[in-house]
């Protein structure tokens, strides 16, 4: 393998921008968790690493109002360890130290697992149970709208991300032993007069459950769940877990997490 690709650190988004316009095949490197993966594959065509850790304008966790922000170059390790983020939204503490293994969670940041071809399934689920919006160097997104459009455009950058704080959130999720990845996992938040419900599924994608929802905001009771509010086609037969388990699972950890939010 052949790697002649320019390093790069700069100490602003702007310069960040620039240099990226200025290469002809560059990559952003945030934590280099997805950069690993790539070194036996395609490295060799990238003519430009940006590493971004030094850039300030992408750190940062504050709670302003009813919106918990968050850099996006915060590691999962630091939202994890935030007083800031166990007092006000303790659901995305326990999510974040239960991401990975220590050198992931230590070196991987929530911007860079979003970005991700291969976004994080526990992200997933909390960008749209607690309705996120994700600002980049073009746009801001909501969590709905930027999984329907399939992420980042080129070049463009995550620089931080806004949750909505709720009353209540609990996140559960069944993994395999070789792997903190979910098979299966549920958030559920309830806020002042709605409640939330993300599903992790096939392929680490997440969904949200509308008509579950409805059924809480009625009566918030784990009696409510009904499988009819699960849309099976969510799910596929794996090696490791047949359909009928995951929908078992799904219906197990939802039950559990509503008793966790009444």
């Amino acid at each position: 393998m052949n790697i002649s690709s320019t390093f790069h650190s700069p100490e602003t988004i702007a310069d960040a921008e620039a240099i990226y316009r200025e290469s002809k095949h560059p990559i952003y490197l945030g934590g280099g968790q997805e950069l690993v993966l790539r070194l036996q594959h395609d490295l060799e065509h990238v003519s430009d690493l940006i590493e971004l850790s030094n850039i300030s304008e992408l750190n940062g966790i504050y709670a302003e109002g009813p919106t918990l922000s968050i850099g996006a170059g915060e590691t999962h390790a630091a939202i994890a360890g935030s007083a800031v983020v166990a007092q006000k939204v303790p659901v995305l503490s326990e999510l974040a130290s239960n991401i990975g293994d220590s050198q992931t969670r230590n070196r991987g940041t929530i911007g860079g697992a979003i970005a991700s071809k291969t976004r994080s399934s526990d992200w997933n689920a909390a960008l749209l149970a607690l309705e996120a919006m994700i600002h980049t160097t073009k746009n801001s997104h909501m969590a709905e709208d930027y999984f329907a459009k399939g992420g980042l455009t080129e070049g463009e950058l995550i620089t931080k991300i806004c949750f909505e704080i709720p009353s209540k959130g609990i996140y559960l999720k069944h993994t395999r032993a070789s792997s903190t990845d979910a098979v299966v996992g549920v958030l559920v938040t309830r806020f002042e007069k709605r409640c939330r419900v993300a599903i992790v599924g096939h392929q680490r994608v997440a969904f949200l459950c509308p008509s579950l929802e409805a059924a809480l905001v009625s009566r918030f009771h784990q009696d409510v769940y009904d499988h009819s509010y699960i849309p099976a086609d969510r799910f596929s037969h794996r090696a490791e877990a047949s359909l009928d388990y995951q929908l078992n699972l799904v219906e197990v950890l939802c039950k559990k997490a509503i008793r966790g939010c009444a």
